[in-house]
């Protein structure tokens, strides 16, 4: 879809009406129409300027709308004029250094060239959330029409050749780097979430009841994800996956063992190891460091900002190739297995939905034990809101609608919900955690190794301990499935067979992070006397 307007400089307060006019039906929001406007004049003022002839300039601008983004195109024709060049420069006038830190705090949204005598200025302004699902989806589909494809027409042989010369080290360069990024973003996420609260009184009270109350529910949902992967029983046709090797699974640790290990013997040893449950202890040691020494250190805690912004962008350029690993993976799984083992993904979405319900199940029964208040205005409100959270599947996108929903529709003080809720983020990963320890019970069963009382003991105290460890970022299950597998004592390698599902189900983990955490802060406020019941139970 593409709408175009011709902008002149004595009449460019229309095009910004017509902006307000198209872009809402594109499901551009009212803040990125804003930016949108931003931008566009900050560039065409700019390259009026460069013209020499700023009275009588005109360009074209065009509205494009692909694969759900939205991009604004504008073309003048003239000399070479980069805007992108004068970020470097310095000036002591105010307009004009307000106009270049439009232009800084946006570089990532633009892009410019100049071919055929036009200057040419693309400015992202809406970036679909789907579009990596989607594009995903076509990869899975590819890849299983490939690898059937390759099955039937190639020999044993060199389908064998293309599993170890191409696809292996396709899938292999995916993992390594998604597992580097891992645990600085797991670190630096967790500390910043602790140096986000005002003060170690809010730590020691407000806090205090936000992980207690956390704690609890997530303990008592990885119980029934446990009894959940049991229930869905072992599934012997993975075994027939080069991702699945039962002889290499591993030993199982007891208590004793995971308590030892959660301090480490150096900084460093946590990150090269990719030891997730020693990152955590060490996020929370130095993130409580952090918010002690208050405006002491304020330079350490921005910096602590700095770098989780930093790691979550470098997620966010890796994920993108996600498509691509998928499309290597179900092409490698589809030749060397039937087509009928597409059957089990059904199963696993199957048991994800379950899984989500007993999240709504057991965010019910605490809002009737502990907040003494009938669950019903809030599971009618929120399945509403979870439209949204599983459009997103993002935790932190969904974050100022998220508080909205909490003041506006459960009636949580704002001052409470402005605490609680970016806070409990991260204690509150409900659904990635539930998800993540039925597919590692099954793969134990899977496997041949025993679910007995010193495994579950073992297991669960440290499955409820890398809960904590989740980014909220989409694919965060697939940076803390390897730790947890391998608590399950199940090959690592056995990541790569759900990749592919991850945006499939990234939707539901994410409507039960976003559930988890808007009770926590619901039956905090509730302690606090700082609820408006007629808000909660109004329709």
């Amino acid at each position: 879809m593409i709408q175009t307007y011709m902008i002149t400089a004595p009449e460019y307060g229309k095009v910004v009406d017509w902006l307000e006019d198209i872009l809402p039906g594109m499901k551009v929001t009212h803040r990125e129409i804003l930016m949108a406007e931003l931008l566009l004049e900050e560039n065409f003022y700019r390259l009026a300027e460069a013209s020499g002839d700023a009275a009588s300039f005109s360009a074209r601008l065009d509205v494009r709308k692909r694969f759900g983004d939205v991009d604004l195109r504008l073309s003048a024709h003239g000399m070479p004029f980069n805007p992108l060049e004068e970020m470097s420069e310095t000036t002591e006038d105010t307009k004009a250094l307000y106009s270049l830190a439009i232009l800084k705090a946006h570089r990532d949204k633009i892009s410019h060239s100049w071919k055929k005598g036009e200057n040419v200025i693309s400015m992202r302004i809406h970036r679909s959330d789907s579009k990596t699902a989607l594009h995903t989806l076509i990869a899975l589909v590819l890849g299983v029409v490939l690898g059937v494809a390759m099955k039937a027409g190639l020999g044993a042989e060199t389908i064998r050749w293309l599993g170890d010369t191409l696809f292996l080290p396709v899938e292999t360069i995916f993992m390594n780097a998604l597992l580097m990024v891992a645990a600085p973003l797991i670190f630096f996420s967790v500390t910043a979430g602790i140096t986000g609260m005002s003060d170690m009184a809010d730590i020691g009270r407000m806090g205090g009841k936000l992980l207690m109350i956390s704690l609890a529910k997530m303990a008592i949902m990885l119980g029934l994800a446990v009894f959940l992967g049991i229930w869905m029983g072992a599934m012997p046709e993975l075994l027939d996956m080069e991702a699945v090797d039962a002889s290499s699974r591993g030993a199982t640790v007891s208590v004793r063992d995971v308590i030892m290990s959660i301090v480490p013997k150096n900084i460093i040893a946590p990150f090269e190891g990719n030891n997730l449950l020693q990152v955590l202890f060490l996020a929370l040691f130095f993130g409580m460091l952090l918010a002690k020494a208050a405006e002491r250190e304020a330079w350490v805690r921005d910096f602590v900002s700095f770098c989780n912004r930093f790691f979550t962008d470098a997620m966010s350029t890796i994920l993108p190739l996600l498509p691509v690993a998928v499309a290597v993976s179900m092409a490698k799984l589809m030749m060397n297995t039937e087509l009928t083992v597409l059957l089990l993904y059904g199963r696993i979405i199957g048991g994800a939905f379950v899984e989500l319900l007993l999240v709504l199940i057991v965010c019910a029964v605490f809002l009737t034990v502990v907040g003494r208040l009938s669950p019903i205005p809030f599971l009618r409100k929120f399945l509403i809101f979870s439209i949204l959270p599983f459009s997103l599947r993002s935790s932190n996108g969904c974050l100022p609608d998220t508080l909205t929903f909490c003041s506006n529709k459960l009636g949580i003080e704002k001052k409470v919900a402005m605490f609680s809720v970016p806070v409990g983020i991260q204690f509150n990963m409900m659904g990635d955690g539930s998800y993540v320890v039925m597919l590692a019970i099954l793969l134990r069963l899977t496997v041949g190794l025993t679910v007995d009382a010193e495994f579950l003991c073992s297991f669960f105290f440290a499955a409820l301990l890398l809960a904590f460890t989740f980014p909220s970022v989409q694919g965060a299950p697939i940076l803390v499935m390897t730790s947890i597998f391998g608590m399950a004592g199940v090959p690592a390698s056995a990541v790569m067979l759900f990749i592919g599902l991850d945006p499939l189900i990234d939707g539901f983990c994410t409507v039960g992070n976003v559930a988890g955490n808007t009770v926590s802060s619901f039956l905090l406020a509730r302690m606090e006397g700082k609820v408006d019941e007629e808000i909660y139970r109004a329709d």
